[in-house]
């Protein structure tokens, strides 16, 4: 489906870029549009959800590259801060050093300047001061120079760090609405199949009434949804003297294995047969079912639900089918199935 390559997509990062500081769409999320205040699910197409989806997913990529430049940006933006710090400091520490120098080589008296009672000594200190300072004129405006590039590069730091927030706000956004709209799209979906398995349960009815279905006949439905072929070979010998009780259904591995009729399932591990079900019908007779290669739905089921796959589970020789058996008025009063699965399914070979 289309939303698979959405969700590939979103795991390698490709995509297309926006220019930096455009607006995001202005749309309803589809959790809103889905899950109104009442709490009720609105009928929406699934292709128009994937469409949703698709576009959500679009834009966190598009968020994350920026997100990415951003953080690169900020990075780069906080090593020049730091170097220029660092520099900005030993410039200042250097000139400051030099102008104590100057004025400990001049020739006014230990002590402030401003303690000074002699007015000629204080004019002498200002003008040795004066000398001090125009001596690192170049000094200065070299520790001047840098320290204006430094507010310069703690400013653009300060707005590179509010974009990186805000990028990074902007994917968390975007990451938690398209969890929440691939939530919306799954139940949709699990919805979808369960309206499809119910309509399957009937046309599986419709088809057994339509095949003819007899006074006697036990099945439903065929328990085999697909392709397949079978004959009549109850009591064929088997190993170790036993006698087949039951009908091999041969079909591709992974066919889906269905209840032939409505009743309770139990999945279990057979030493002989491998992955196995019973069904306790509600007909109140008994079907048991071997080699599967997966289990499906359990508990109670309709006519027609998935139960299993087809497999070759256990001692079924490589060869993939369905061990099939019908107890009439419950387990352990087995009769050979031919006759009832034949009236139900197309694969029987007289």
């Amino acid at each position: 489906m289309a939303l698979v390559a959405v969700v590939s997509g979103l795991a390698t990062g490709v995509g297309s870029t926006t220019p930096a500081g455009s607006a995001p769409r202005a749309t309803m999320s589809l959790t809103q549009a889905v899950r109104p205040a009442t709490g009720s699910m609105v009928a929406l197409n699934l292709d128009q959800v994937e469409v949703q989806i698709a576009l959500t997913a679009k834009e966190l990529r598009v968020a994350s590259s920026r997100h990415e430049q951003f953080d690169r940006d900020l990075r780069f933006a906080s090593r020049v801060t730091s170097e220029l710090r660092d520099e900005t400091s030993v410039l200042g520490q250097a000139t400051l050093k030099n102008v104590i120098e100057g004025y400990r080589d001049s020739e006014v008296p230990r002590g402030s300047l401003f303690g000074v009672d002699d007015l000629t000594t204080n004019m002498r200190a200002a003008a040795l001061g004066g000398a001090a300072v125009s001596s690192e004129t170049e000094k200065f405006d070299v520790y001047r120079k840098s320290k204006k590039d430094l507010d310069i590069e703690e400013s653009i730091l300060l707005l590179r760090q509010e974009r990186a927030a805000e990028a990074d706000q902007e994917v968390t956004r975007l990451q938690d609405q398209l969890n929440e709209e691939l939530a919306v799209f799954g139940d949709l979906e699990e919805r979808r199949l369960q309206d499809l398995a119910a309509t399957v349960t009937v046309q599986a009815s419709n088809r057994a009434r339509a095949r003819g279905r007899k006074q006697g006949f036990y099945l439903d439905t065929c328990p085999v949804n697909g392709p397949h072929s079978f004959i009549d070979s109850w009591g064929f010998a088997r190993s170790g003297g036993r006698r087949h009780k039951g009908v091999d259904m041969l079909a591709s591995r992974g066919v889906e294995l269905v209840a032939p009729v409505s009743g309770r399932v139990e999945h279990f591990d057979n030493a002989v047969g491998g992955r196995s079900y019973r069904l306790y019908g509600d007909d109140g007779n008994y079907f048991y079912g071997t080699h599967m290669s997966a289990f499906g739905k359990k508990g109670q089921v309709n006519a027609g639900e998935v139960i299993g796959y087809n497999g070759d589970d256990g001692n079924a020789a490589g060869i993939p089918h369905l061990h099939f058996e019908i107890h009439p008025g419950g387990r352990g009063n087995p009769i050979n199935p031919f006759i009832d699965t034949a009236a139900v399914c197309s694969g029987a070979q007289y």
